[in-house]
């Protein structure tokens, strides 16, 4: 078992003095597993416990082994613990295959006995061919890389320490040892999607292609978690860049993620959405795609995703939040003044005033210059209010803001998120599109008054403007 040892050794599946529950179901896996940790306790003291759970699905058959267990364990002096459980009635209560419903209930015991006891690693019977078939039936069934990683050794307090072995290796080494197993027929049968990659595709694979199939699908498997843990990586420096987190929301810095590598950002997404509470089961790489497209479309875009979730570009952001039909209309209101700052909710705004001496400024999203003499003391920066309305024209004609928003496309329910430079009803500027003719900066301009979100660049997708011919200034 040198072998295994040192698979677990690199994998730093168990620590001196670890309490350790191990799964075993004896059949030969599991008493390979059984023996093994039985062994490894030579090297390095633990405490074991054996863990049986009896699904209550094939009747007296089940019932002997969970005898056939317990007289191992008493045999070799461990701590045996029984869980009897309905899984027929689990899988049609909770609308489960079998096979599912038996793996949910196996793992709901273990954690809840290694919470009883204290314990530190749960250690399953996994192995080598499991793992081919479990590679096997995720790329099938569409899944990515993290799914055709299969098998990771050890995933937060579950080990599997015989992930190295085939299973005629470990045949072979309880026959070495003279011990015997359990046979589960449910193994045996077709009616699994697994049972049918095991028996039918396999043997195929095995014997019209290559003979070292299984071995090599694992070595697969493993190449692509090192992938993965690399990915991974990326992915949490990216966030701790460019994302804020709170209860159900996520904020990304849309301009920043666009430049990353496109694969980073379907990552950085997915994991956003999992941060943020968002049920990944159904998220597809149409609905990834979806959400790249926000990260260079226009402010107020959305869309919808599954589970009542959304993805929407607000301003410079990407926020992904569940879709509440019951929440308060968005409001919010602040005094501006300049010299001066404004916090927001899409950050903070510096107002400054300077004199007009006929130079060429540069404004982009989050930049303007107003004629500053046109403007009171009254200012705010604010959300909509019914009568708000914009200058659209040098002649002063107005449009109410409702219909200015209708036609910029701006979604129905985002239009309470955007923000707006208010004096009174009158609005000087839809921050992050257009600003009221009425405050245009001309050659009779005296002072211009400069907002300005800070951090913004002064430079990217600016737009030159000469502040002594006015014309030039576009929105």
């Amino acid at each position: 078992m040198q072998k295994v040892f040192a698979y677990m050794e690199e994998h730093a599946m168990i620590r001196a003095g670890d309490k350790v529950i191990a799964g075993v179901s004896g059949g030969a896996d599991s008493m390979c597993l059984f023996f093994v940790l039985l062994d490894y306790r030579r090297l390095l003291p633990f405490s074991l416990t054996v863990v049986h759970v009896e699904h209550g699905v094939r009747g007296q058959e089940s019932i002997g082994d969970a005898r056939f267990v317990e007289k191992i364990c008493r045999e070799h002096k461990i701590d045996f613990r029984l869980v009897s459980c309905q899984v027929a009635e689990m899988a049609k209560r909770e609308k489960l295959s079998v096979e599912e419903a038996g793996r949910r209930a196996r793992y709901e015991a273990f954690e809840r006995i290694r919470e009883e006891l204290g314990a530190d690693k749960i250690a399953v019977a996994h192995n080598q061919d499991d793992q081919a078939e479990t590679v096997l039936f995720q790329i099938a069934r569409g899944s990515g890389l993290t799914g055709a990683g299969g098998i990771r050794p050890v995933r937060g307090n579950i080990i599997r320490p015989l992930l190295c072995l085939s299973r005629a290796e470990i045949e072979a080494y309880l026959r070495g040892h003279s011990q015997t197993w359990r046979t589960d027929a449910t193994n045996s049968g077709l009616d699994y999607a697994r049972n049918r990659i095991r028996h039918q595709i396999l043997p195929v694979f095995e014997k019209e292609i290559n003979s070292a199939s299984r071995a090599h699908i694992a070595a697969l498997a493993q190449e692509l978690q090192r992938v993965q843990a690399y990915m991974e990586q990326e992915t949490e420096n990216c966030l701790c860049a460019l994302a804020v987190f709170s209860e159900g929301e996520a904020r990304l810095d849309a301009a920043a993620l666009r430049e990353k590598p496109v694969l980073l950002q379907e990552y950085a997404l997915r994991e956003s959405l999992r941060r943020a509470g968002c049920p990944l089961k159904d998220i597809g790489r149409r609905h990834i795609a979806d959400m790249q497209r926000l990260l260079a479309g226009q402010s107020g875009r959305r869309t919808e995703l599954p589970g009542g979730w959304q993805a929407e570009r607000s301003f410079d952001k990407l926020i992904l939040r569940k879709r509440s039909s019951d929440a308060e209309p968005f409001s919010f209101a602040a005094r501006a003044e300049a010299p001066g700052s404004c916090e927001t909710p899409e950050g903070v705004f510096t107002l400054q005033i300077f004199p007009n001496e006929n130079k060429n400024f540069f404004q982009n999203t989050y930049t303007r210059w107003l004629d500053c003499d046109k403007i009171g003391n009254n200012l705010f920066i604010r959300t909509r209010r019914p009568g708000d309305y914009i200058v659209v024209n040098r002649q002063g004609g107005k449009k109410k803001l409702k219909e200015y928003l209708i036609e910029e496309k701006i979604p129905a329910a985002q239009r309470d998120h955007v923000l707006l430079l208010a004096q009174g009803s009158e609005i000087l500027w839809v921050i992050g599109h257009r600003i009221s003719e009425a405050y245009r900066v001309s050659p009779e301009t005296k002072r211009i008054l400069e907002i300005r979100r800070m951090g913004e660049n002064d430079v990217g997708e600016n737009q030159r403007i000469d502040s002594g011919r006015g014309s030039g200034q576009k929105d």
